[in-house]
């Protein structure tokens, strides 16, 4: 962004700015998408876009980062409101079962989620969204489960969120018969991972 908010009003342009782009993203490739429309569809002048975004990719890299955003906080009430399961293997369950459920009820998260990439266009290069998100993940996880094995704990972490993050891509693609059996194996592959951090070599 351009420059930060400070006032009601100019937060709630960004807003709608974002969530713009957001339903766009769900019917229309990234190069279908202008500054023309998201500004028409946000219902915002067009000066008042530049004010805040320089082009349509960092909007896309805010809604992003709003998705990783809003991903953690719901798991981190997880940890804090007394849900967590007291097995770091359903307690994994859980936090995938957020991630799955975003991906249907927020507009463009399943189309940009933390990756740094979109339809192949680099969003920033600077931030590693997946690192950040692992690192969070880590802290949660090791704060509340005991470290029994010996595998690298934060190169696991982002090891265990890129893999689940592909397999559930690849979920959205197959046909809906297969799409079962994708998110069965994304499960079994991201517990053998974790496993080697919580359960005793």
């Amino acid at each position: 962004m351009r420059r930060q908010p400070v006032q009601q009003r100019g937060a709630a342009t960004v807003t709608a700015i974002v969530d713009a782009c957001a339903s766009l993203l769900n019917d229309y490739d990234y190069d279908d998408i202008t500054t023309a429309r998201i500004v028409e569809l946000a219902g915002v002048p067009i000066g008042s876009f530049y004010q805040y975004f320089p082009d349509k990719r960092s909007v896309v890299h805010a809604l992003a980062l709003r998705g990783m955003e809003d991903y953690l906080a719901r798991v981190e009430s997880l940890f804090t409101e007394g849900r967590l399961s007291t097995d770091w293997r359903a307690a994994v369950q859980q936090v995938v079962g957020i991630y799955l459920r975003m991906l249907v009820e927020i507009p463009g998260f399943g189309r940009v989620r933390f990756s740094d990439m979109l339809d192949g266009h680099r969003l920033d290069a600077s931030v590693d969204q997946y690192e950040l998100m692992a690192e969070r993940l880590r802290d949660l996880f090791v704060g509340r489960f005991a470290v029994r094995g010996d595998a690298p704990v934060s190169l696991t972490f982002r090891m265990a969120a890129q893999t689940a993050d592909a397999m559930f891509k690849l979920a959205e693609r197959v046909e809906p018969d297969e799409r079962p059996v994708v998110l069965r194996t994304a499960d079994q592959m991201i517990t053998k991972m974790l496993s080697g951090i919580f359960d005793t070599v």
